[in-house]
């Protein structure tokens, strides 16, 4: 059975569905002859620096100890430390050679501080110079910076009593002893660069009769730099497929309109006219099997059915229909 449909409205669609066609045939063209890309990171650099701090802790001779010397991770009684000697290590490893420069220092930095609201606030700063800054140069893949530091805590504990005396204040005191090092490597592969700094530290309380050591910056910190580069790619057989068949079902309805689609005739356009009328005031009109005869003085015209309607609603009275 063929579809009815107005002729302007078929034409309609037949053109919106050709259009539709064209244009997907030419998205599909496209897509698969137009080169596709990619970005895509290319590592030009690879490289990984970790820090140390290790630590021994000497005693004085005593009478509670043999050994002259304690492990790390200990409880220390101030009273019997003689000193404490500290070991930095740095390494900085890259993937390729590259021309390192920089230096280096370890330095102790003491301080006073005050706590408030549970937030550490400096009173005052002091920096000695353990080991004077020295220059790092060299032409290779890593290097490793040894570095070492006795730590008399007696004197540096002695310092920050005489200082409090003086200024007449009171704070909470520590002594952080550090190594600061700060390098460049230029990578061989078309001159990158990249900074190297890094702060291995252990953290001694000072003006307390026992105490335990901290250590803080000593994790090992990985870096790479990226090139962005445009890789070609195949086309995706999915929206190939896809397309294929969007173009296939526009086809096909297109050739069921051009096939299985008529235009109404006259007929079927009052039918239609009818159904719409019966659907909208199918419970004011009533059938008659005979034909109702009338002098033509009683009879007027009128537009459409809904005017019919409202006249018989205004008189009480149905529309009265011969059936057929």
């Amino acid at each position: 059975m063929r579809l009815k449909i107005a002729k302007t409205l078929k034409i309609i669609l037949i053109v919106v569905n050709i259009i539709l066609i064209i244009g997907a045939f030419i998205y599909l063209y496209l897509y698969y002859t137009i080169p596709h890309f990619m970005e895509e990171k290319i590592p030009k650099y690879e490289y990984a620096q970790k820090g140390e701090a290790n630590y021994r802790v000497f005693l004085k001779p005593n009478d509670l100890y043999d050994e002259e010397s304690m492990d790390e991770g200990k409880i220390y009684i101030t009273q019997i430390v003689d000193y404490i000697k500290v070991n930095f290590a740095y390494n900085f490893q890259g993937n390729m050679p590259a021309d390192i420069k920089g230096d280096y220092e370890i330095v102790a930095v003491m301080e006073g501080y005050t706590v408030q609201n549970e937030v550490e606030r400096t009173i005052w700063k002091k920096v000695f110079p353990v080991v004077e800054k020295t220059n790092i140069k060299a032409h290779k893949e890593s290097i490793l910076i040894d570095g070492e530091a006795l730590i008399k805590l007696e004197e540096y504990a002695e310092y920050a009593k005489n200082l409090m005396e003086t200024l007449k204040i009171s704070s909470i005191n520590k002594l952080c002893v550090q190594m600061n090092v700060n390098l460049t490597a230029k990578a061989d592969n078309g001159g990158i660069s990249v900074q190297g700094k890094m702060s291995p530290t252990i953290e001694i309380p000072l003006n307390i009769n026992y105490f335990m050591i901290g250590k803080s910056g000593r994790e090992e910190k990985p870096g790479k730099v990226e090139e962005s580069r445009q890789v070609q790619i195949p086309a995706d057989k999915r929206i190939i497929i896809l397309n294929g068949a969007i173009i296939l079902v526009l086809i096909l309805t297109l050739l069921y309109l051009i096939i299985f689609t008529k235009a109404p005739t006259r007929e079927d356009i009052y039918i239609k006219k009818f159904r719409r009328m019966f659907k909208s005031h199918g419970n004011r009109l009533a059938a008659l099997d005979d034909k109702f005869n009338a002098p033509d003085k009683h009879f007027c015209s009128v537009r459409t059915i809904d005017d019919l309607v409202k006249i018989a609603d205004e008189l009480g009275k149905p529309v009265l229909y011969e059936y057929n």
